[in-house]
């Protein structure tokens, strides 16, 4: 499990090597200690390179994705300001397999998805016994490399009663940032308890079968005058 830990932006820099190895060798470099890596961006010839995976591990448990840092491959005189674009993960021992380096233009825009995080208590959770579902757990963003966010807070404690719904356009971003994901997108809502549910159904098919009985009834006390 990665663990941020949040840094001041821009104050290491990590040192890539251009790599050789592709395909079936990437395994052997793995097992040297070695993580591999591309490096791109607009308008720059893309890069095959590596590092320690313990500085790999390192720059992700401290910057996670979005947020600024630098890395500057060897035999370069320049660092270069990056982003952490994708990160490729082993699904069952959890290992580091590849990272995706997007080396940014600090004076334009960029895109990016971040997380949506639930905050507060809603309650028509805590006082009405609802379920809270989470219909969309991240936002497409746009902003200067400088001001990405790693995460956005969303307060559920508007969320009051039962059918209470929060959209996108309620979620507050700092300035800077614009949002791309359609405004009227559900993020999260207070729904009524499914066995509740259930035994609202149970006893409207109960009436119903009553007045069938009641109707049944009275028909054949009316035969039986006849």
């Amino acid at each position: 499990m990665i663990e941020l830990v949040p840094r001041s932006k821009m104050s290491d820099t990590y040192t890539l090597e251009l790599r050789s190895a592709f395909g079936k060798k990437v395994s052997r470099l793995r097992s040297e200690g070695l993580l591999p890596a591309n490096l791109y961006g607009r308008g720059i010839e893309s890069a095959a390179v590596q590092l320690p995976y313990t500085d790999g591990r390192d720059l992700l448990n401290s910057y996670g994705k979005n947020n600024l840092f630098q890395v500057q491959i060897l035999g370069e005189s320049e660092a270069r300001p990056v982003i952490v674009r994708d990160v490729s993960i082993h699904p069952v021992s959890r290992k580091i397999l590849h990272i995706d380096f997007f080396q940014v233009d600090l004076t334009r825009t960029v895109q990016a998805d971040v997380p949506l995080l639930l905050t507060g208590t809603a309650p028509g959770v805590s006082m009405y016994g609802g379920v809270l579902v989470q219909a969309n757990d991240r936002l497409l963003i746009e902003a200067l490399p400088a001001d990405l966010p790693e995460s956005l807070e969303v307060d559920i404690s508007g969320l009051d009663e039962l059918g209470s719904q929060l959209f996108v356009s309620e979620v507050k971003v700092p300035s800077g940032v614009t949002v791309l994901t359609d405004l009227e997108m559900l993020v999260a809502a207070v729904q009524q308890p499914r066995v509740n549910v259930e035994r609202d159904d149970e006893l409207a098919e109960g009436e119903e079968d009553s007045a069938d009985e009641e109707t049944q009834t009275d028909s054949g006390e009316e035969e039986s005058e006849d």
